[in-house]
């Protein structure tokens, strides 16, 4: 079977029986028009007494455009001894009605954009993490409904001393994994995402906490 047209030219593709000869196919960013690709780092610590459900990190889409979330990488580093071994986790909730973003314990990370060409960075998309230096209440002041249930978890068994004779390794989680034709998360106005600490963690405690993030901001996905 071949198909037969092929738009800008006369070459033909064999599908599935040209078992010699490899299709070669490119595959090409989701289309922007006026809009644009984005891409962001953040940094910030888990402190003594983290509460339990306090936000870390945020994103809302502001405006009337759709935000495609196509990467978010979370590492976690232990970086000082607990008061007791504990077992936490970071949860990402997915957020709707989500119409005031956090104003305490709050830090603006700045955006790129992927082309120079592309609208200014960050589109409309406010984006939150919580102070480097940390804070035990998380971010706060914000007005959001978090869904039941996390769509994504970070797991991490926290110890009472950090390794000293080897390399303490930070542990990975890729939140969208979404391949093969899975469907991206597609946010629309007023909805977003949140990344949270699960447990209340001791008096004493100590953990560094990446965060990498790319969206695009479409007119129509």
């Amino acid at each position: 079977m071949a198909v037969l047209e092929g738009g800008v030219s006369a070459l033909l593709a064999g599908v599935a029986e040209e078992n010699q000869k490899a299709l070669h196919a490119t595959i090409k960013p989701i289309p922007f028009g006026a809009l644009g690709h984005y891409r962001v780092a953040a940094r910030f610590n888990l402190i003594a007494a983290q509460a339990a459900n306090s936000r870390l990190f945020s994103l809302r889409n502001t405006g009337t455009n759709l935000i495609v979330i196509t990467r978010l990488n979370i590492r976690w580093l232990q970086t000082a001894a607990h008061t007791a071994p504990i077992e936490d986790s970071l949860d990402c909730f997915k957020l709707t009605s989500f119409t005031v973003d956090d104003t305490t314990n709050t830090v603006t990370p700045t955006v790129s954009r992927k082309k120079t060409t592309m609208a200014a960075a960050p589109g409309n998309v406010n984006i939150r993490n919580v102070t480097v230096a940390g804070a035990a209440a998380g971010m706060t002041g914000g007005t959001l409904t978090k869904d039941g249930s996390p769509w994504a978890q970070l797991p991490k068994f926290l110890i009472a001393a950090v390794p000293t004779a080897s390399e303490v390794k930070a542990d990975w989680l890729d939140g969208l994994d979404d391949v093969n034709g899975t469907h991206p998360f597609v946010f629309a106005q007023n909805e977003g995402f949140e990344i949270e600490n699960r447990v209340l963690l001791g008096a004493a405690a100590g953990s560094g906490v990446y965060v990498d993030l790319c969206y695009a901001e479409v007119t129509v996905y």
